[in-house]
């Protein structure tokens, strides 16, 4: 099986949890998700993406650090920005109500606390069935025309090895029966996300013990849909740390 693979590396990195919404502080995932990988990759593309693309996703960091950035709240400057656009522009600037009144009486600092990861080694693995489509991603990824960011504007990706920030390689599926299986053929799983059906109890209760459960954006339900409309669909994931995991009847891809 012919898939591509990016070694990435990113000197900072926050990959927010779409479902965590908080004022003050922001936590980041360990990897980013699928949909923000896809996000990357269409935007270096420059086009949406025909085919279901499969995402796999291996990385570590060094440490973590706490980040803030400051500002106003978000209602202040949609307001100031549509009062400034709007037809009674006038009545609003008569009323006194321009932007120094709204900084001093509306505006709201707002400072947001941001945990970062550092030192991100990321090596990502992109997989189409339509080979013409995965050869135009290859070509995109190979020239990028814009600079490539994963997470933040401000967390941009350089390649791990010099002029090189994708090679095609082969994967393997294999599905190792049992423990004993995954030592011998050395498939061990670790510093990723691995997907789980809640539904199959019997393999599910063999790993979601051995790692954290997450829920994390797997697509978007409509893409035709304009970007603050859009949705996500879920999907159950373990991430497994450095410790790592010896799979067991679940399919694995491996590169040999």
């Amino acid at each position: 099986m012919k898939v591509l693979q990016c070694k990435l590396k990113q000197p900072t990195a926050h990959y927010r949890d779409p479902k965590v919404f908080q004022n003050e502080y922001i936590s980041t995932l360990n990897l980013p998700s699928k949909t923000t990988i896809m996000g990357m990759i269409t935007y270096l593309c420059d086009r949406r993406l025909n085919s279901d693309i499969d995402i796999g996703i291996i990385g570590t960091h060094h440490h973590r650090e706490l980040e803030f950035s400051r500002g106003e709240n978000i209602d202040f400057w949609n307001e100031y920005t549509n009062m400034r656009k709007g037809k009674d522009k006038e009545k609003f600037l008569l009323q006194g109500n321009y932007y120094d009144y709204y900084k001093e009486h509306k505006a709201q600092n707002s400072i947001l606390n941001y945990e970062v990861l550092k030192e991100v080694e990321l090596t990502i693995f992109i997989s189409c069935k339509d080979d013409e489509e995965l050869e135009f991603i290859r070509k995109k990824l190979e020239s990028p025309c814009k600079y490539a960011n994963l997470g933040r504007k401000e967390d941009f990706v350089i390649p791990s090895e010099k002029g090189c920030f994708v090679k095609e390689v082969e994967l393997k599926e294999v599905i190792p029966m049992n423990t004993r299986d995954a030592i011998k053929e050395n498939i061990k799983l670790k510093n990723t996300y691995v997907r789980v059906d809640l539904r199959d109890k019997e393999n599910v209760e063999t790993i979601i013990n051995q790692g954290v459960l997450i829920a994390l954006p797997y697509k978007y339900k409509d893409l035709e849909a304009n970007r603050d409309d859009r949705v996500y669909e879920f999907c159950h994931y373990i991430y497994v740390d450095n410790d790592g995991i010896y799979p067991k009847n679940i399919k694995v891809k491996c590169m040999y």
